[in-house]
């Protein structure tokens, strides 16, 4: 895949100690499947591809339980068997989860509006040809943090989550955040651009919600999306079962920027611009000095590494922008 060469050096400036206070980042790794533990059930649910619906899948490895297969068509990688999807809606929706995302999201939300918020405004402005009136629709928006910048430029905003302690701190700062799955949102409205943020990897059936979000966008509306990126340095240097993104019991499908294409060119979206960042050596830095090894490399030489990991596309963190066509 073609991606946009960067002749310079991009700091990602992002301050850590903002982003993740205290020991929250730990805690999340800690706790993350507590809720599972304590809510044990069978599997229940085997998946076709989530992309092509194909049948025929290889084992990849098996992590906290459960199977992470790749599909023998497409090449996209999915968790296989899953439970029933109303196990997964009550865990986004437990004291347990609210718990560790209040910690992480809440306590760092002023920060994110500033640094991630305001970053993903404006980008999406280049690709808006100077429209003034612009409804936006944030899927799983969190603290609403993105929406919260969006305001700011005279978006008219919207944003839509699961869970309640997210959404009432959003609330409890004017933003329009709605406690509801995108199935079960009554609107009227016609969208220019549909967010989501860190959604489809944990959804059992990606490709019904958008869909769902399409049908929600104006004629040649944006969509923006992001997921983890598969192929990214982390998953490398960390290896699968210390990979923090490979998280079965929430993370069910993982695509890399050929597959994401792939699924989105099979629900006739064009594609606009991809491209990747991430927190992969900070990541792999957190865990080697959790297992007390040594990891030379200060903050600045992480950051130009990272720099160059994310120009060849091996950032964690994969962006793609497309188009309802």
């Amino acid at each position: 895949m073609k991606i946009n060469y960067k002749p310079n050096f991009i700091s990602q400036n992002i301050d850590l100690k903002k982003l993740r206070p205290g020991n929250s980042y730990g805690n999340l790794q800690k706790k993350r499947n507590l809720y599972f533990e304590n809510n044990k059930s069978n599997f229940c649910i085997k998946r076709m591809c989530p992309s092509c619906n194909y049948s025929k899948s290889s084992l990849l490895l098996k992590k906290d339980g459960f199977s992470i297969v790749k599909c023998n068509k497409c090449n996209l990688i999915y968790v296989n068997p899953i439970l029933d999807s109303e196990k997964y809606l009550k865990a986004y929706k437990s004291k347990t989860y609210q718990k560790i995302m209040k910690s992480l999201g809440e306590k760092s939300h002023k920060y994110r509006v500033k640094r991630f918020g305001e970053e993903r405004t404006n980008y999406l402005k280049n690709f808006l040809k100077n429209k003034k009136k612009i409804n936006l629709l944030d899927i799983g928006c969190s603290t609403g943090f993105f929406i919260e910048a969006a305001k700011k430029e005279g978006w008219n905003c919207e944003g839509l989550e699961l869970n309640p302690s997210a959404v009432n701190f959003g609330l409890k700062r004017g933003l329009r955040i709605f406690q509801s799955t995108l199935e079960n949102f009554k609107t009227k409205k016609k969208y220019d651009i549909i967010t989501l943020f860190d959604v489809l990897e944990h959804l059992s059936n990606p490709k019904q919600m958008i869909n769902q979000a399409k049908k929600l966008l104006k004629k040649n509306g944006l969509l923006y999306v992001y997921v983890p990126n598969w192929d990214c340095a982390s998953r490398m240097l960390m290896k699968e079962q210390n990979c923090h993104f490979i998280w079965p019991t929430h993370h069910l499908t993982y695509f890399t920027p050929k597959t994401l294409q792939s699924f989105f060119n099979k629900l006739k979206f064009k594609l606009i611009d991809w491209e990747t960042q991430g927190l992969d050596l900070y990541d792999f830095a957190w865990l080697t000095k959790k297992k007390k090894k040594n990891f030379s490399l200060d903050d600045k030489q992480i950051d130009i590494l990272q720099g160059y990991i994310n120009s060849s596309g091996n950032g964690k963190n994969l962006r793609m922008l497309v188009k309802k066509i």
